[in-house]
């Protein structure tokens, strides 16, 4: 038996990536430019991009961010997986929100509607 081997955070958005373009219906309602500012050994960004050209996860500044989110990588890990509150991560100051408040609010009913 292997030890478990926690995705990087390139492939946790592959997997968002693939999960939203399967059920691009699930992010109707919630268009936006979403940008995660991730602090690990160095900060990675990433984009969810929700739009007429349908939903996609991207490495890298894409497009003017709607909504910048900044947080640990293993905060953000949390967060997909359902196990870290974004409310509760804002108030705790785990959670840095830049930008569209209401739709951060969102962010976690897409989250939500997939499981990764």
């Amino acid at each position: 038996m292997g030890e478990f081997v926690k995705p990087t955070i390139g492939e946790v958005f592959q997997m968002i990536d693939a999960a939203i373009k399967h059920e691009p219906e699930k992010t109707t309602g919630k268009e936006g430019v979403y940008q995660f500012n991730l602090q690990g050994d160095t900060e990675v960004t990433y984009q969810l991009i929700i739009d007429e050209e349908g939903p996609r996860a991207v490495e890298g500044k894409k497009k003017d961010a709607d909504v910048t989110l900044i947080m640990k990588e293993d905060n953000f890990r949390k967060l997909v997986e359902g196990t870290l509150n974004p409310t509760a991560a804002f108030m705790s100051g785990k959670l840095k929100v830049k930008g569209n408040m209401g739709l951060a609010l969102k962010l976690q009913t897409v989250l939500n509607a997939f499981e990764f």
